[in-house]
């Protein structure tokens, strides 16, 4: 558990300093820098890059974690997996583009009516998302060399740097809005040259390819996981982009706009588990291939643990602020309170069953996650076509909540049955009372005059409050130590 723990924390950090970047970015600039149909626009970009890119990878990064303990050979240049990590999702691409180009007048036709502005951009949806592909594929490359660092740096930091610089542009009226969605497709490209050249320059490998390695047997096996990671990658995404993609033609762009800005606040919570997700992998993967169930088992103990900790903490923070985090966006987004409390508690549920999607998909039974996200999108998507006429951005948190709330619920069931392995044990109560009273507390402190105090405040009795009986009743050995070796890193530098 050392390297998982050691990395999760040097992800979080960043995680969390890229939380403060996008704090300023998300809820400041962007809606104070663009319209709302003109920020709804590049998150559908997004969404629609997403899913193409998991159209394009044909199951390249899970098959990379799943399969990388075989070609794991650093003198033998890790038998040429390198080549076959980019030339797959290479194929991927030229599909892609046939489709797009085949299928134009049908995808344009169902955003033309609400979000025309889409149209005029249709083509940015390649680019994008060829530069989102290959920073996946090649972090996925790198996490299976049990480094993750990098990409989390580039994901969760320079990603916004880049964002706030062409906003700032943008503002000043020194591009044009044109040019700045250009510019931020242009942001995801900067960000896969800075990947792969960092793969190159830090680790032993080459594009040549070693077919005598590759024997058929395992090109068979390799072929059959990557078919459903394939289909499973595809349907998870679409799971996770569906409310974004069905609101911008139910609603319009300024409602995915303001939808996405709420969101973002009630998916903040996620970023440890994101941490702890890339390293654990492929730490289950090589534990599949030892047979070392039991390391398996700690691992998912302790990842729920930790993770319902930790989001159980922003959670407190996100819900105990809402009403200053609405002050600080325009009034047209009031609405989103709602959406926040809803997304941020499913979220809360998804941290606590911790990395079992990592168990399935590691699995012989990673045909699981396919056949249960095929009946997840035709949920979700039932959900939102209801929802969201009715209720709008409050239908598609409702319909994306309760997809993350089942599918958890099935994934958890489906590794006790399995494995006999579940995630939660009574420590996980302690941590929702803890939460509970923390919040009732909070809730009875007076609203300061000025909203950023008013945050700080409330943010740190919040820690406080919750932190020091989390670290007194040692609900989690990892955190104690953390915390412990934090304040006598504090203790040498004040001279006690």
């Amino acid at each position: 558990m050392g390297i998982i723990i050691s990395q999760s924390i040097r992800n979080t950090i960043l995680s969390y300093l890229g939380v403060a970047l996008g704090f300023v970015i998300t809820i400041w600039m962007y809606p104070n820098i663009l319209e709302p149909e003109q920020y709804g626009l590049t998150r559908v970009l997004l969404s629609l890059a997403m899913v193409s890119t998991q159209l394009a990878s044909l199951g390249t990064q899970n098959t990379i974690i799943r399969y990388f303990p075989l070609f794991r050979d650093k003198e033998n240049k890790h038998h040429g997996s390198f080549f076959l990590a980019l030339a797959v999702p290479l194929v991927g691409m030229l599909l892609l583009t046939i489709i797009l180009y085949v299928f134009q007048p049908e995808i344009i036709q169902y955003f033309i009516e609400r979000s025309a502005l889409l149209v005029d951009y249709y083509w940015l949806i390649l680019p994008l998302a060829f530069f989102i592909l290959f920073f996946h594929v090649l972090s996925a490359y790198v996490r299976a060399l049990y480094d993750t660092v990098m990409a989390s740096f580039l994901m969760n930091v320079i990603i916004r740097v880049l964002a706030a610089s062409i906003l700032i542009l943008y503002f000043f009226d020194w591009i044009t809005f044109q040019q700045f969605i250009i510019a931020f497709v242009g942001t995801y490209g900067i960000i896969m040259l800075w990947m792969l050249a960092f793969t190159l320059r830090r680790f032993e490998v080459n594009l040549k390819p070693d077919f005598q390695f590759l024997r058929t047997s395992l090109l068979k096996n390799m072929g059959n996981y990557s078919l459903f990671a394939f289909f499973g990658g595809v349907a998870s995404i679409l799971v996770n982009n569906i409310d974004i993609i069905m609101l911008s033609s139910l609603a319009g762009l300024s409602d995915t706009g303001i939808y996405a800005i709420a969101f973002y606040i009630g998916s903040a919570i996620t970023i440890p588990r994101k941490s702890i997700y890339q390293i654990s992998s492929p730490v289950i993967s090589d534990a599949f291939k030892n047979k070392n169930l039991s390391l398996i088992e700690r691992v998912y103990h302790q990842s729920s643990l930790n993770l319902i900790i930790a989001g159980g903490l922003v959670f407190c923070g996100v819900i105990a602020n809402i009403d200053n985090l609405m002050n600080l966006l325009p009034p047209e987004y009031a609405g989103g309170a709602l959406v926040i409390i809803v997304i941020a508690s499913a979220n809360v549920f998804d941290m606590a069953t911790g990395v079992n999607g990592a168990i399935i998909l590691n699995s012989k039974y990673y045909r699981f996650d396919f056949y249960s996200t095929l009946v997840l999108i035709f949920i979700t998507v039932l959900l939102n076509y209801l929802l969201i006429p009715v209720y709008g951005i409050l239908g598609a948190a409702i319909g994306t909540a309760s997809a993350i709330i089942l599918y958890n619920l099935l994934k958890i069931s489906y590794v006790w049955i399995r494995f006999s392995m579940q995630p939660f044990e009574w420590k996980m109560l302690h941590v929702l009372g803890i939460g509970g009273i923390t919040l009732l507390i909070v809730f009875q402190l007076p609203v300061m005059g000025n909203v950023y105090a008013d945050i700080v405040l409330r943010s740190t009795i919040i820690t406080l409050l919750y932190g020091i009986p989390i670290w007194m009743l040692n609900i989690s050995e990892e955190i104690n130590t953390l915390i412990n070796d934090s304040l006598n890193r504090i203790r040498k530098m004040v001279g006690f």
